[in-house]
């Protein structure tokens, strides 16, 4: 039985699903929200999901392990606090792969990548976590069990809830187990760098980087990398790099590269060895390592960067890097219609603003550093709606209306009684204000008058 969730005791790692069901009910009675982690890869960096002062934190590392194994039909079912790390040992001896890459494998868990929908680096669809997941159990605020889906590839075993559950950062109820797809370990995979000229502009950039990904195939990653970043095997001065990553059989991993290269105008760098697992990892973990680097200069105060990010199409997601390196190290990854980039805090607003200058892109702020706080008090709450300067809308994004309308209506009936932490999802608070969303304009506004 876990530990009671108290004022003496705010957190719990129960081992069963009894057990999880036994601390719900406790954090009830002490009257608690209850924050449910896993393995904290990327909770720490989003602000909008830091546990308040009254709620308990429920860890599913306890529930850990592999249940089932079905080697045959290319699926596993797994406890959700086991890690990725685990799984990969467990299924790598036998030929197989969980084609998910989140950061920091060794810390990332099963459920909890599932709750963020954390996309990883690979191409699209195929290796998100909606495209991978079977079935999954979860526990709802009130101890009852649901289960949606199964172990099989083609199943109808009840309601389809494993999407809602897919992105809902524990508001619904406590992951427990999932069943997941595999695939075979690539037989081979070779990693290619190709440098791009400095002197484009951003529309040159962005004309050139596709010219080179339509005759490349399909790489199982693709990423304009920047230099500067620390990423290893990259230099310190010059352009952007396009990596392309390509995995599967011999035959596959040996596309020919020679058209890419053309169209890029550029020769094409091969990193062999550890070298290429180490860039493939630092791309993979470039995001949420953000806060965690040092930045020196004037300009940070030697703190730390923010991680900031911004989706849109392939071409608007390639031209926001761009215009993002002005600020700091980006990155782009165009199959996935999204740029990511380390930006010093006195940066933010003029960051902002360059996203701005892209029709249809929406930018959000995905890593803080520790100091984060004090960023929020320089953009001041009283600011109009859809004014960058609006301080929490810049730190909490939040979807349409309609998405919004959507998500209280799943939680009144999963979890009527509101007992699970908002997460990032802050306009779920029954007694907060909905806050507004900082819009284009009012990012462009805001660097017109900087």
């Amino acid at each position: 039985m876990p530990a009671p969730l108290s004022a003496g005791n705010p957190g719990v790692r129960p081992e069963t699903e009894s057990g999880v069901a036994e601390a719900l009910a406790e954090s009830a009675a002490a009257g608690r929200s209850v924050l449910v982690r896993g393995g904290g890869s990327r909770l720490e960096d989003l602000p909008s999901a830091a546990p308040e002062s009254a709620a308990a934190v429920l860890e599913t590392r306890g529930l850990a392990g592999v249940i089932e194994h079905h080697r045959e039909d290319l699926t596993i079912e797994a406890w959700a606090g086991t890690t990725l790390a685990e799984i990969r040992e467990e299924i790598a001896p036998r030929g197989q792969c969980l084609p998910l890459d989140p950061p920091f494998p060794d810390r990332a868990t099963l459920g909890g990548v599932i709750a963020a929908a954390e996309p990883g680096i690979r191409r699209f669809p195929g290796a998100r976590p909606r495209d991978l997941l079977l079935g999954l159990t979860a526990v709802l605020e009130d101890g009852a069990r649901i289960r949606s889906g199964g172990r099989v590839v083609k199943n109808v075993t009840g309601y389809e809830l494993t999407k809602l559950f897919t992105g809902s950062y524990g508001t619904l109820g406590v992951v427990t187990r999932v069943a997941l797809r595999l695939r075979a370990l690539p037989e081979a995979a070779r990693t290619w760098l190709f440098p791009l000229p400095v002197g484009d502009s951003p529309d040159e950039f962005t004309d050139r980087v596709l010219a080179g990904l339509a005759v490349a195939g399909e790489p199982e990653v693709a990423a304009v990398v920047p230099p500067g970043s620390g990423l290893p095997g990259l230099p310190e001065e010059g352009g952007f790099r396009l990596a392309l990553r390509y995995e599967g059989l011999a035959e596959e991993a040996d596309y020919p590269v020679a058209r890419a290269a053309a169209a890029l105008g550029s020769g094409a760098e091969e990193v062999t060895g550890p070298a290429a697992a180490a860039l493939r990892d630092a791309v993979r973990d470039f995001l949420p390592a953000i806060p965690r680097r040092r930045r020196s200069g004037p300009e940070s105060g030697g703190g730390s960067d923010f991680g900031l990010s911004a989706r849109g199409g392939r071409a608007a997601a390639l031209r926001t890097a761009w215009r993002w390196a002005e600020f700091g190290p980006a990155m782009a990854l165009p199959d996935q219609n999204r740029a990511v980039a380390a930006v010093p805090g006195a940066s933010l607003g003029p960051a902002l603003a360059a996203a701005a200058e892209e029709p249809g892109v929406v930018a959000a702020l995905e890593s803080v550093p520790p100091d984060w706080r004090r960023f929020v008090e320089a953009f001041p709450a009283s600011a109009p709606p859809g004014e960058v300067g609006g301080g929490p809308a810049v730190f909490f994004p939040e979807p349409p209306l309609a998405a919004r309308r959507i998500m209280r209506r799943l939680r009144e009936a999963l979890a009527p009684a509101g007992r699970f932490h908002p997460g990032p999802f802050r306009w779920l608070r029954e007694t907060g204000a909905a806050v507004p969303v900082a819009t284009a304009a009012g990012a462009a506004s805001a660097r017109r008058t900087a």
